[in-house]
């Protein structure tokens, strides 16, 4: 019995020792960009597709970083260096950046970091903290799996991606109008360029699921199109339906987002 447990603890030392070698192995891997600087936050993440103008033209795949510290101003940043080894992405949180003009509201520090289709590995240093996670993206979704987490967080497993030509129509109304809903709807399923898909699985999806504020806030729905010129003749579609339907103050919002950062409002002249 006595030889049972000095082999056992002979085991155990063992394992140990395995573990702690390859923490050593995994943080040799990164010597060369760790460094002293660390923040003292915990970051949440997630992919996003964003639109750097306000022009026409297609999103630009980002990994969003937010704080889970909330500071004064709803402008602060986050100081990261990153870099490309093969298909891993690496990003090193170095420190918080303070706004030189504050915007009075709280909020998170945020950062906005580029994401290559290629990526099929992100780690994330802060200090000798080491967070590592498998990330696969293709037309459809990105799709992220934990590796090891110490100090970050991935908010959404799956992210799909923006359709290309496809549109979302997003609209709210108050109790006594919601036939507006059904009505704005009904002209778009009349264009037979329009066709209604959905976001198939699980996942975030990347367009307004509802509208927010409203009295009733209705389901959106989306749409794929073949004809631009079809698409961008809902702007006058959208005048004339809301000039004839829609009174001010009324609580009723008609919105066309686009998957390339056209937009259509109920409320202002497009």
């Amino acid at each position: 019995m006595k030889k049972l447990r000095i082999f056992t603890l002979i085991g155990f030392s063992i394992l140990g020792c395995s573990t702690d070698n390859e923490k050593i192995l995994i943080n040799s891997n990164y010597a060369e960009y760790i460094i002293e600087n660390a923040i003292d936050t915990e970051i949440n993440f997630m992919p996003e597709e964003i639109y750097t103008t306000n022009e026409t033209e297609e999103p630009v795949l980002k990994l969003k970083l937010v704080t889970s510290e909330i500071f004064p101003c709803i402008n602060y940043g986050i100081s990261t260096t990153e870099f490309i080894n093969d298909n891993e992405l690496i990003i090193r949180f170095e420190k918080i950046i303070g706004p030189e003009l504050c915007l009075t509201a709280i909020g998170p520090a945020t950062s906005y970091i580029e994401l290559p289709q290629s990526t099929k590995k992100v780690t994330f240093l802060n200090g000798s903290l080491i967070d590592e996670y498998s990330i696969e993206i293709n037309e459809q979704k990105i799709s992220i799996t934990l590796i090891e987490n110490n100090f970050t967080t991935s908010l959404y497993d799956k992210t799909f991606r923006l359709p290309e030509n496809s549109f979302a129509y997003v609209c709210g109304t108050n109790t006594n109008n919601t036939n507006i809903y059904t009505d704005f709807l009904a002209i778009i399923k009349q264009n037979l360029d329009f066709i209604e898909f959905e976001f198939d699985g699980e996942g975030r999806i990347p367009y307004p699921e509802t509208t927010d504020g409203n009295w009733v806030n209705h389901p959106s729905k989306y749409y794929k199109y073949t004809d631009s010129d079809e698409f961008n003749n809902m702007a006058d579609t959208m005048n004339d339906y809301s000039s004839l339907n829609i009174e001010e103050n009324s609580g009723v919002t008609i919105s066309i987002y686009s998957w390339n950062n056209i937009k259509f409002y109920s409320w202002i002249e497009n």
